[in-house]
């Protein structure tokens, strides 16, 4: 697509941390029992593996990688400009959504919303927002997708 240019992915806040929602127990089962179970059986084989490494090199590194889903969650922005029209652009970015398994919810000539049927996720949580611009369609989710999306579209 050598029409379109992607700006760079851009965290937002929407709300100061110490106000935020907390999240279901619904949204937080995968991520503790990933937690909980998985990385002290990631420590333990990787102890097994190599006895004579210090725990401290095994350790972090496994919380870290526990950490990251947390930090591929939070909201993000990133736009899209073109050349021509950008409601052109709009069946490009359906085909990419529908394939990351978004559906589209709600769109007007100005917005467009989509949201993925994930059962531990809330309302807006996980959901992509599309501003349309006469040239620019600015995308706003979570950082995680926003990175797959680009992915998809440059491909």
């Amino acid at each position: 697509m050598k029409s379109v240019t992607f700006s760079e992915i851009v965290r937002i806040r929407e709300r100061p941390y110490f106000l935020r929602r907390p999240a279901t127990w619904r949204q937080l089962f995968p991520w503790a029992l990933t937690v909980a179970v998985g990385l002290p059986l990631l420590m333990l084989a990787l102890h097994l593996i190599d006895p004579e490494t210090p725990l401290p090199y095994i350790v972090l590194p496994a919380l870290v990688g526990g950490l990251m889903p947390v930090a591929m969650m939070g909201p993000g922005r990133f736009e899209m400009r073109t050349r021509f029209d950008a409601h052109y652009m709009i069946n490009t970015l359906d085909e990419a959504l529908v394939s990351l398994g978004y559906l589209r919810s709600k769109s007007d000539a100005d917005r467009i919303s989509y949201f993925r049927p994930l059962p531990w996720l809330r309302g807006r949580e996980g959901s992509i927002e599309v501003a349309v611009q006469p040239h620019t369609l600015q995308v706003v989710g979570p950082v995680g997708s926003l990175r797959l999306l680009q992915q998809r579209i440059s491909a």
